[in-house]
């Protein structure tokens, strides 16, 4: 009988049933909050370490396990039966301290005793093994046994016999997960999520924490490395250090708020908003403090940590699941206030000063540089004085547009300057007598003309680049990156209907791996490469043959496969930041083998989303899509003509 747990009574524990039901399943359900209150228990228990094991490969629901064990003090079979087991035990009150034994002398950070249940929110089984004075205890619990005995409002876990794994501190394994079954846990979130959760990570603290033996380290919690910067090269950032929120009382705020360049989380994982933190611990999910302000867009650029001790002093003002605070209390009631107010106070600061750096910025800018060199040498004053005033009053209502936005706007202006019909239409069409239609009608002709030419303009630029890439490729002076960049800046080469897609580089990889071709392999059958793009949230695989390749079905069955691998792995991915939905495939090449079957094969390969597109093909449907625009450029122009010949 190893440590003669055999002979040990089993742990009893009271609880009421949709106390753990709202607790566990409706309170945590995602993974961070949930492994956080288990972290902070090892805090609690004086580690230095927090070790968390988690599988790389979807979890599966019979053998799949996450470990999490620390290097604390541990709990004897009488902290167990008199403390771990009590559903709603405040630590603080009955040990009569807030602080953990010496050496270390933390604040603890636990308060009501429940956070033991979190783990139910997404796995049915937690098991507990710790070690104190050389004593193992260690038990089940299981979510099902317990809902059977709800009646009873009362469970017994037996006392198991030591695995053997643990020397100290204490190990929790969570089986039988609920959530993430047949799913990979996404590692790099989870990271992001503890790290933004716990600000008593690194040496100072002699606190770590280690995921698949790779420690959190302190760098990864300084968000502030990420902020925008202004045009002097300093983070848009406000500093707080022991700010009173409220007169006459000591609730005090220190911490920082900052913006970031780009709105949306999917780039950086980084969720927008202001945590609030007491104790080391997050307090209070990213915010704004609920405030609305005049320039609202820019709340979504904004996050931020605040430390805020009183929240979690001497009374309680922290919800249930320890991470959204109770607000009908005057201190929180105060702090809710005054972030209101300082809120409103950086959204129109930041929003001012991001206008005075674009403006600058401006300035300093080649592109618009060379449009006020050339407006000026032409002494074309009107169209300098109309592109200086919509680019600045664009930057002056949209300060979250950068220069990189503002690039068009100047190219246009910089393109338009050979237009001189552009202005003095734009002029003569404000100045006109709207009761003359006649000379509205004509107005409006003119500037027909000029659209229409530019149209032109674009579609012969088109097609010149179809032209010079079949030339280039004829003539076999590509380099597979040159293709491959090419493709990717002229999307429309391949679909009409492209103008601008995202290149995605790991899934040209994954299928460069996936589908090797053999090595006796003709030059002549070789691909030039892969070239797999985003067009929202399809992903557009392409092969690229050589122009010389008459396409076999051979060829066929293999872009149908390498389609319908990317399909597959699209529907297994748990990745945050591959947002796919469905996927379709081209084949480029010369020519296809003229066999009925070869035929037959690309129709119905078609009406899978999946498409064959001959060199020849691209450069005739550039010119069929583009024939209606060039048509009445050259109808406009001969109308034009006539009329000045009468």
């Amino acid at each position: 009988m190893a440590n003669g747990q055999e002979s040990k009574a089993p742990y009893t524990m009271r609880f009421d049933v949709g106390t753990i039901k709202h607790l566990g399943l409706q309170m945590y359900s995602t993974l961070p909050p949930v492994i956080g209150e288990l972290v902070a228990n090892g805090w609690d228990a004086n580690a230095t370490c927090v070790e968390i094991d988690i599988p790389d490969t979807p979890l599966d629901v019979d053998n799949s396990e996450i470990i999490i064990s620390d290097n604390g003090f541990g709990m004897s079979d009488d902290d167990i039966r008199e403390k771990y087991v009590v559903t709603g035990r405040d630590r603080r009150h009955d040990e009569g301290s807030d602080e953990t034994p010496a050496p270390y002398k933390r604040k603890v950070m636990g308060r009501k005793g429940i956070g033991k249940f979190s783990s139910f929110g997404i796995a049915k089984e937690i098991e507990i093994e710790s070690v104190k004075d050389g004593e193992t205890s260690r038990l089940i619990m299981n979510y099902d046994d317990m809902l059977e005995k709800a009646a009873n409002q009362s469970v017994e876990f037996p006392a198991l016999s030591p695995t053997g794994m643990v020397t100290s501190g204490t190990r929790i394994t969570l089986r039988r997960f609920t959530k993430f079954n047949r799913r990979r846990i996404p590692i790099v979130r989870l990271r992001k999520g503890l790290a933004r959760r716990f600000s008593i990570i690194g040496g100072q603290n002699n606190f770590e924490i280690v995921i698949n033996e790779s420690a959190i380290t302190p760098q990864e919690r300084d968000l502030t490395t990420l902020l925008d910067m202004d045009a002097d090269g300093n983070p848009y950032v406000w500093d707080y250090t022991d700010v009173i929120v409220k007169e006459d009382e000591d609730w005090t705020v220190s911490g920082w708020i900052g913006a970031l360049d780009r709105t949306t989380p999917n780039l950086d994982g980084i969720d927008r908003g202001i945590v609030l933190m007491a104790r080391g611990k997050l307090v209070q999910e990213p915010f704004v403090f609920e405030a609305v302000v005049g320039q609202q867009y820019a709340l979504s650029y904004l996050i931020g940590e605040l430390h805020v001790e009183f929240v979690d002093a001497d009374e309680d003002t922290i919800g249930t699941n320890r991470n959204v605070l109770v607000w009908d209390t005057d201190s929180n009631n105060a702090l809710k206030e005054w972030g209101q107010r300082e809120v409103n106070k950086i959204a129109r600061e930041w929003a001012s000063k991001r206008s005075r750096d674009n403006q600058r910025m401006l300035d300093q800018n080649v592109l618009y540089q060379d449009f006020v060199k050339k407006a000026t040498d032409t002494g074309n004053r009107r169209a300098l004085k109309l592109a200086d005033q919509l680019v600045r009053q664009t930057i002056e209502k949209n300060p979250t547009a950068s220069i990189d936005d503002l690039q068009p706007i100047i190219q246009m202006s910089l393109d338009f300057l050979e237009f001189d019909a552009f202005l003095e239409i734009a002029t003569e069409l404000v100045e006109a007598d709207l009761h003359n239609t006649g000379t509205i009608l004509n107005l409006f002709k003119e500037w027909q003309v000029v659209e229409a030419k530019e149209m032109a303009r674009v579609t012969n630029g088109r097609i010149t680049t179809i032209e010079k890439l079949q030339t280039l490729i004829d003539q076999d002076a590509l380099e597979v990156p040159t293709l491959h960049n090419f493709l990717k800046e002229f999307p429309w080469v391949i679909d009409p209907r492209w103008t601008m897609v995202d290149d995605e580089v790991r899934f040209s990889d994954l299928l460069r791996g996936q589908f090797p071709e053999p090595q006796d392999l003709p030059d002549t059958d070789r691909r030039i490469d892969f070239l797999c793009v985003r067009e929202g949230t399809n992903l557009v695989v392409v092969e690229i043959k050589r122009p010389g390749l008459n396409a076999s079905k051979s060829q066929l069955d293999q872009i149908e496969e390498q389609v319908n691998f990317a399909r597959d792995y699209i529907s297994k991915n748990t990745d945050p930041d591959l947002h796919y939905k469905s996927a379709t495939g081209y084949l480029l090449c010369g020519n296809m083998v003229d066999k009925f079957y070869v035929r037959e094969k690309r129709k119905n390969l078609a009406q899978a989303g999946i498409y064959v597109r001959l060199y020849s093909e691209l450069l005739a449907m550039a010119q069929r899509v583009h024939k209606e625009f060039i048509d009445r450029y050259n109808l406009l122009k001969s109308a034009r003509i006539a009329g000045e010949d009468r």
